[in-house]
């Protein structure tokens, strides 16, 4: 930190070199930058140089040190100021302190008083300035971190995390201007993927997405009715807010202008745009999201590069029947049984979810296609592979079938098939992993430290995963299949050698020859000695 700078105010001559002389100011980091005989004098001297301690006499002719300093903290408050004054002025000074002054030296003054000041003014400056620094770039940081901070609240928004007062709050922190009572808005969801070949990076796509998304940025920049994210999935979500015009026909216009623009030499590119109904308030705009999302998934059996309207799927041409809402709780729980393998389970839920009160084909082909969602979801996480993850064929007679019959025996297969496979591939991952056990403990019986907690460790799973799967395929516990393993050792080398006691418990990991003993006789009925004689 450079010197800081210091102002000396004394009508006297003598005092101002006092102060001066009494120390060595450029060992205290300070450098005396002027001297004042009168107050006005000095506040001049403040205004060229800018100090950032006063020393100040208290009586002075005109203006007193007081005056003086209550002028100079109006102006510059961060300046320290500390009042010079004599045993029968002090009590006057003293009441001065609500003005701010930082400290008082007593005349006549002595070095190591005045050393003791400055060292506690020179502190005080250097931790405001640190604090000053960091609230800098503090502020500097957020200033970086507004777009994200505004795509982070624009998702919670989406998820429909947000009350009514929350959102207010943040559109008017992040400027964004909508009218009161929050009018119909619209929600598109802009998917951009590529087929990557293997010699291509995986940056190609997150290039392509970010260039997407500039180029959607640009489209709309003059329009104060749009705002513009990316969502957790990575897809560009443009929300129009009390705005008359559709999205459709904007949207239609863009994913060929998106298509065209991001293609790239050997690598297909593909934009598909879902879009969402136009819905009033605040938590209208989580649906037109939902929606959205719902229409884009479409693409699966409706193809890619399309823009997709929710109301096209769920809504009769002839009538307005009421759309159909996915059951999130539902789905989610569907997958959570598909991928632990309980195909009971999952066939009960997949009952309740087609349960819903469909008025036309279109809805329950939409209540499928989240089921046929939630297992490739489950499938792709318990890492099957080929068919099982997604049987095109079977896919396509489930969204062709025109009968809930039909379709329900169909996604019924669908479910068991995939909940079976992943059953089959946990038991004999889990099977296979016993078999490592038992050939580890063969291998360590004779080491004393073995147990259900290094035994976990050493297979990297947790010790009441292993004591469960332990107890399911060898119906004893891990301690009492241990224990058994160790006693058929040691019978077998009280059989086979002229061991003691105490030697073979050493051998099968139980050094305490009485806890030994006790447990042999426990599993055999007899003694060592007793065992040996007989067998003898």
């Amino acid at each position: 930190m450079e010197p800081l700078k210091v102002l000396i105010v004394d009508d006297e001559y003598l005092i101002r070199n006092l102060l001066r002389m009494r120390i060595d100011w450029k060992q205290q980091g300070m450098q005396i930058v002027g001297e004042a005989s009168d107050a006005a004098e000095a506040l001049e001297q403040v205004e060229q140089l800018h100090p950032d301690i006063v020393f100040t006499d208290i009586y002075m002719p005109k203006m007193d040190g007081i005056e003086l300093s209550e002028r100079i903290l109006e102006r510059y408050p961060n300046i320290k100021i500390v009042v010079v004054t004599g045993h029968d002025e002090f009590e006057y000074a003293r009441q001065s302190v609500k003005l701010g002054i930082s400290d008082f030296i007593l005349k006549p003054i002595r070095a190591s008083e005045l050393l003791q000041v400055t060292a506690k003014l020179r502190a005080s400056i250097e931790q405001e300035r640190g604090r000053e620094i960091e609230l800098v770039k503090l502020r500097e940081e957020m200033e970086r971190s507004l777009p994200y901070l505004k795509e982070r609240f624009v998702n919670q928004w989406l998820q429909g995390a947000l009350h009514e007062e929350e959102v207010r709050e943040q559109m008017r922190f992040f400027d964004v201007s909508i009218p009161s009572g929050m009018p119909e808005s619209q929600v598109a969801v802009i998917e951009i993927d590529a087929f990557v070949h293997p010699y291509v990076t995986e940056e190609i796509p997150i290039m392509l997405r970010l260039q997407g998304l500039q180029h959607v940025q640009a489209y709309y920049q003059e329009n104060p009715h749009i705002i513009i994210v990316m969502d957790t999935h990575n897809r560009i979500v443009t929300l129009s807010i009390a705005s008359q015009e559709s999205l459709v026909a904007q949207m239609e216009l863009l994913q060929e202008k998106l298509q065209h623009s991001l293609t790239l030499e050997g690598i297909a590119v593909h934009v598909t745009v879902g879009i969402g109904q136009r819905h009033a308030g605040w938590e209208g705009l989580c649906t037109a999201y939902r929606e959205a999302c719902r229409a884009l998934r479409y693409q699966a059996f409706a193809g890619k590069n399309q823009v997709i309207c929710f109301e096209d799927l769920v809504m009769d041409g002839r009538n307005h029947n009421q759309p159909y809402r996915s059951d999130t709780s539902l789905l989610q729980q569907l997958q959570f049984c598909v991928s632990v393998g309980a195909g009971e389970e999952a066939l009960s839920l997949l009952a309740k979810i087609l349960a819903a009160p469909f008025s036309n084909v279109a809805q329950f082909r939409m209540a499928a296609m989240d089921v046929i969602t939630e297992c490739q979801r489950a499938a792709m996480e318990q890492q099957l592979e080929g068919d099982q993850v997604f049987n095109k064929e079977a896919v396509a007679m489930m969204l062709m079938a025109e009968h809930l019959p039909d379709l329900k025996m169909l996604l019924e297969q669908h479910v068991r098939t995939i909940a079976d496979a992943i059953q089959s591939k946990r038991q004999a991952r889990e099977g296979n992993l016993i078999d490592q056990v038992k050939a580890y403990l063969e291998e360590q019986m004779g080491n004393a430290e073995v147990g259900l907690s290094s035994t976990a460790a050493a297979f990297y799973v947790s010790p009441g995963h292993l004591g469960r799967l332990m107890k399911k395929e060898t119906g004893q516990t891990f301690v009492e299949y241990l224990t058994q393993l160790r006693m058929k050792k040691a019978e077998s080398l009280l059989k086979q050698t002229d061991l003691k006691g105490y030697e073979i418990g050493d051998q099968v990991g139980i050094p305490d020859p009485h806890y030994f003993s006790v447990l042999f006789k426990k599993q055999f009925g007899r003694s060592m000695n007793e065992y040996r004689n007989v067998k003898s």
